[in-house]
């Protein structure tokens, strides 16, 4: 196509949510349905934003429209703009009806269940009229969410791979405290006996444990080979800690969780935590925000509050 002069001027909310629905269903036809408008409106609307920006956005053929590398970068950072307005919107409906800032959160589960109240509780004196919308999942979506700008930040355990999560680049990262880990047993396991549990004792055990990829897993793996000894081949594999907490009071197996989690479930007389030295057993814990989001009011009080958490930790 021949290069023309952009005039972002005539960049229109329509041409975002056009692009957006072209990439998703793959076809000029099936996005007119999607959008309510007519085949040939779309067709005319894409060629004008095309036009606009001197580049080819999608490869139209037989088989349907394909984006380009221009495509999949300006509908990546479309979703993200659309994702922001439809945050606008809910926020000047919330000022409108009186109603209560949002702050949307991400967090993975070991710092919903110990860190994140702490933080909260400092960040409602603060601020109490605001509302705090918690989105808990894997670390890995989480990112992918935030990059799309459908949260505001992410709090969790962060590994070196996740540097290369796509749309990590525009993130910015901050380190907390380091969140110590604990191995627990059921309350009948025989190692409970034990005045000091060893690393051989604990490589003669049968385990619950996080899939091989993840970090904890790598933590736990580490540790022994720093003990002299090979790692424990599990009975059982698991990413979710109350899932391993369960295993471990109902199978007889030991598990490795954070020692927030372990001392709920201890005080529910679910599990014991083991007399052993975990000194070498922690992991980061982090928040993660964009570098382009919008700082409202609120955001910086959630930032002091969860800072102000954190350092009561010891971090």
């Amino acid at each position: 196509m021949r290069k023309s002069a952009p005039f972002a001027g005539h960049l229109r909310l329509q041409h975002l949510f056009l692009s957006t629905a072209v990439a998703q269903t793959g076809t000029v036809r099936e996005a007119a349905g999607h959008l309510g408008r007519t085949q040939p409106a779309l067709t005319k609307m894409l060629q004008e934003l095309e036009a606009s920006l001197g580049v080819t956005l999608f490869e139209r053929g037989r088989l349907g429209a394909r984006p380009t590398a221009c495509g999949q970068a300006f509908v990546a950072r479309a979703q993200v703009i659309l994702n922001e307005w439809a945050i606008l919107q809910d926020e000047l409906q919330a000022i409108a009806n009186g109603d209560a800032e949002v702050l949307r959160v991400g967090v993975t589960p070991q710092t919903a269940l110990g860190f994140l109240p702490q933080a909260l509780q400092r960040f409602r004196r603060e601020r109490p009229g605001v509302l705090v919308r918690v989105r808990e999942a894997s670390i890995h979506d989480l990112i992918l969410a935030l990059a799309a700008g459908e949260l505001d930040c992410v709090i969790g355990r962060f590994s070196g791979e996740l540097h290369d999560v796509e749309g990590f680049a525009g993130l910015a990262h901050e380190r907390l405290y380091d969140e110590v880990l604990s191995i627990i047993a059921g309350p009948r396991h025989p190692l409970l006996a034990r005045r000091r549990v060893t690393w051989k004792d604990l490589s003669l055990a049968d385990w619950v444990l996080p899939p091989a990829e993840l970090t904890t897993r790598q933590i736990i793996n580490s540790a022994f080979i720093r003990a002299g000894l090979n790692p424990p081949r599990p009975l059982y594999e698991s990413s979710s800690f109350a899932t391993s907490i369960s295993f471990a009071n109902q199978l007889g197996v030991l598990a490795v969780v954070p020692l927030d989690a372990a001392t709920v479930a201890q005080q529910h007389g679910l599990v014991q935590v083991l007399r052993t030295n975990l000194a070498a057993i922690s992991a980061p814990i982090s928040i993660v925000q964009r570098d382009t989001a919008l700082q409202r009011k609120a955001w910086s009080a959630f930032l002091d509050s969860v800072r102000s958490a954190a350092r009561s930790r010891g971090a």
